[in-house]
């Protein structure tokens, strides 16, 4: 027979999350959707300067960021609805890099 002890102990080991994973998930819906905002914004400049070949590089090469932060966010969410969830290092690391590509577009775009 189990006392209450035994009881507690095996509702004290049993992981509870709480509502962090639908947070972290929520947050990486955010972070594309802000991903989506620049990269319309880097659109919007490209052809508002007139779309030349420096302004048609800079479209390929903001789809191309927005793709990749878009499949990483998205393997990211899968990835949280597994029991143990890998780490997030080289992800955050391509989330960075596109960021910064993004970012280093929108700059040239203006200046040149």
């Amino acid at each position: 027979m189990s006392s209450p002890a035994d009881h507690r102990a095996a509702v004290h080991t049993t992981p509870d999350h709480g509502a962090q994973p639908e947070r972290t998930r929520l947050a990486w819906r955010r972070t594309v959707l802000s991903g989506t905002a620049c990269a319309l914004l880097l659109f919007r400049l490209a052809f508002s300067r007139g779309l030349d070949d420096a302004g048609a590089l800079a479209l390929a090469l903001t789809l191309l960021s927005w793709l990749a932060l878009l499949l990483v966010a998205q393997r990211r969410i899968r990835a949280m609805a597994r029991q143990h969830p890998t780490g997030v290092a080289r992800t955050m690391a391509a989330v960075t890099v596109s960021s910064i590509v993004m970012g280093l577009l929108g700059v040239l775009l203006i200046l040149w």
